[in-house]
């Protein structure tokens, strides 16, 4: 035994001697990593309080992740040591190199971390689909970044630190090199061990491995941001059969058709596959003007009406609500506008991975805009920024809009952020549009989305007696506010005003925060209908609701018949029984029906969570009984399925209604 013992100690400090310097990036890797999470687990202990007792477990999960992306990170410096000369290591340049990388590596380290740190306290999560989408706009992200935190001082100061790490380590770094082996055949057995690891945690190694506790925070605390980055891009086009849990199609089929079914509808077909159904409505007929306005990060939690006890940031809005058809109980379908685009144009559920919007295959889908087109209707889309963000240009375009109007065409704009022109400027600008397309006698539909409500919060001064300098996410709202309120007064002085239903919905809320698995509170947002002449006392709806139930409310509120691939259904005539809210959190996707919530997270799992008599959603055990599950699956299973199938384009009945 002492013999064992004794030889196990030689060949670990052996390989410790030859491996010195792959573990000393090792190391390096682990120390920030670990600082970081740390730092996570101190900055949102109020959100994982209830869980404290699992934080050694989570930090243990967290190393192994850490470990993990350490071998994948340093694997090229183990490749070029592989076919290093080992005559070369003594060279004084050879050293500096090394020195350099390691300076690299030590920076990149450190400002990841701090970048992780910022990146959690906006969207509770390690790098996940928001990361990697940013990735394609560099010029508004980074502008933005740069524009919102104190970028210049954390690499004053990461850099600094670096040096002085450097200036310490220097020397064992040096006499690291010179200590990795010189045999070949040596220096070829630690290079296939090291992609043999990889290799094999890889396939063990999955995303469900932090999932340890019902605390979503505690559990995106025990990843790593680096994993985590890359898993999002490699599935952010998802395949929801290889993923997530199936049924049989038929079965599904037939269960969605059964859920969309109701009284104001029937199936046009026998087709078992198909939900095209024709849809009539209880109200007379009107047809009004359509403005849709997605407000940026508009949640409910900002509205002094739905959250009196709030900060009350609206009162040009709630204002509004004193005469309009306010829908109370509304959830946004995901945390990014193309899923509220998606959603409220198109009815369709947020798919996991990335929306419609974006994929290939989105032209000529079933939308409100080719119903309204349909109508004899002139449509145009108005976004405050450059219409290639997102791909929203070339979703409008070939979606049955005859005018995309982007920052390209305001000439002088009062404000300019990165994101593009103020909300007053979009505004302004589109009630000079309005006059001409009202001048042409037909009903117009607009769709705007605006920009102001964003980091980094900055907005024209003198508008509020707020000072725009602050760069608060809460001055922000209010601007936003300011300039709804101003919107609807001056196009009171418009000849279209009173035939023209304006329509305020939420693209998103504002951040994602909570420990639920699906964190609801982040997701309540407003819809708000609003026309001279539609009620002098307000009028609150409190179905339950999500932004797929948009299009058919607004096609129900105009008294139109028409033939519907839609899968939301009208808020004015759903029965309490019926209503349901789809969203998509990160790579989880969820119904919330009644008080129950249930998620299908990727790997094919699934959870069901309950809202207890305190509001509190806890997790039920035996999760196979629900038939909720299979109501889940039947929504996205088969919208996947009829989206790649190219099912969705509109029906022919429909082109032309007039």
């Amino acid at each position: 035994m002492k013999f064992i013992t004794t030889s196990l100690k030689e060949n670990i400090r052996g390989v410790s001697k030859n491996c010195a310097i792959c573990l000393w990036f090792i190391g390096i890797f682990l120390l920030t990593s670990s600082i970081t999470r740390f730092a996570l687990v101190f900055n949102n202990f109020g959100e994982i309080s209830d869980s404290i007792y699992m934080v050694p477990l989570i930090l243990i999960v967290g190393i192994v992740f850490d470990l993990f992306i350490s071998l994948y990170l340093t694997f090229p410096l183990v490749l070029v040591l592989l076919f290093y000369p080992a005559k070369w290591k003594s060279f004084f340049l050879v050293r500096w190199i090394t020195s350099i990388a390691g300076f690299i590596f030590v920076f990149g380290s450190l400002y990841l971390g701090v970048a992780e740190i910022i990146f959690f306290d906006e969207f509770s999560s390690r790098f996940n689909y928001v990361a990697v989408d940013y990735l394609i706009y560099p010029h508004e992200v980074f502008i933005n970044i740069w524009d919102t935190y104190p970028v210049l001082t954390i690499l004053i100061v990461t850099g600094i630190l670096s040096l002085i790490i450097m200036w310490f380590v220097r020397k064992q770094l040096d006499k690291s090199v010179l200590l990795y082996p010189k045999l070949f055949r040596t220096r070829f057995l630690i290079t296939l061990t090291y992609a043999v690891l990889i290799v094999c945690l890889t396939y063990i190694l999955g995303i469900d491995f932090a999932k340890i506790s019902n605390n979503r925070i505690l559990n995106e605390i025990g990843l790593n941001g680096v994993y985590s980055f890359f898993y999002s891009g490699l599935t952010n086009e998802l395949d929801y059969n290889q993923y997530y849990l199936q049924r049989d199609k038929s079965s599904s089929f037939g269960l969605l058709r059964k859920l969309l079914d109701d009284s104001h509808s029937s199936f046009i077909n026998d087709d078992k596959q198909s939900i095209a159904r024709k849809v009539t409505s209880n109200y007379k007929e009107h047809r009004y003007n359509i403005v849709l306005v997605l407000e940026e990060s508009f949640g409910s939690n900002f509205i002094g009406t739905l959250h009196p006890d709030g900060p009350n940031l609206t009162p040009r809005f709630d204002s509004l609500i004193q005469t309009s058809l306010l829908f109370s109980n509304i959830y946004a379908t995901g945390n990014r506008t193309v899923r509220g685009l998606e959603a409220s144009l198109a009815s369709f559920p947020p798919i996991p991975g990335r929306s419609i919007v974006k994929r290939p295959g989105s032209e000529n889908v079933f939308s409100l805009s080719s119903i309204l087109k349909g109508l004899d209707y002139n449509t145009v889309f108005l976004y405050g920024g450059l219409s290639y963000f997102d791909n929203f240009g070339h979703f409008a375009s070939t979606n049955s809009f005859d005018r995309i109007i982007d920052e390209l065409d305001f000439k002088n704009p009062v404000f300019k952020t990165i994101w593009g022109v103020s909300d007053e400027d979009l505004f302004s600008h589109a009630l000079l549009v309005f006059d001409t397309l009202a001048a042409q006698e037909k009903p117009f539909f607009a769709t705007m989305i605006t920009v102001s409500n964003h980091s980094p919060y900055t907005y024209p001064k003198g508008r509020i007696p707020f000072d725009p300098e602050q760069r608060r996410r809460e001055n922000a709202v209010r601007y936003a506010d300011y300039a709804i309120g101003k919107f609807i007064n001056d196009a009171k002085s418009h000849s279209y005003f009173d035939s023209t239903l304006f329509i305020f919905q939420a693209d998103h809320g504002a951040r994602v925060y909570g420990s639920e698995e699906i964190p609801l509170r982040s997701y309540e947002i407003p819809i708000l209908f609003y026309n001279s002449t539609l009620t002098d006392t307000g009028i609150q709806n409190n179905t339950l609701g999500s932004q797929m139930d948009l299009a058919p409310t607004i096609l129900d509120f105009l008294g139109i018949e028409y033939n519907s691939m839609f899968f939301g259904r009208s808020l004015l005539s759903t029965s309490k029984n019926a209503a349901r809210v789809l969203m998509s959190h990160n790579r989880d996707v969820s119904l919330l029906k009644h008080d129950t919530l249930v998620v299908l997270n990727i790997q094919g799992g699934e959870d069901i969570w309950y809202k207890d008599s305190t509001g509190k959603f806890i997790p039920v055990e035996n999760i196979h009984t629900s038939p909720l599950v299979d109501e889940a699956v039947a929504y996205y299973m088969t919208a996947y399925d009829m989206f790649i199938h190219k099912q969705l384009h509109p029906l022919k009945e429909n082109r032309d209604m007039r």
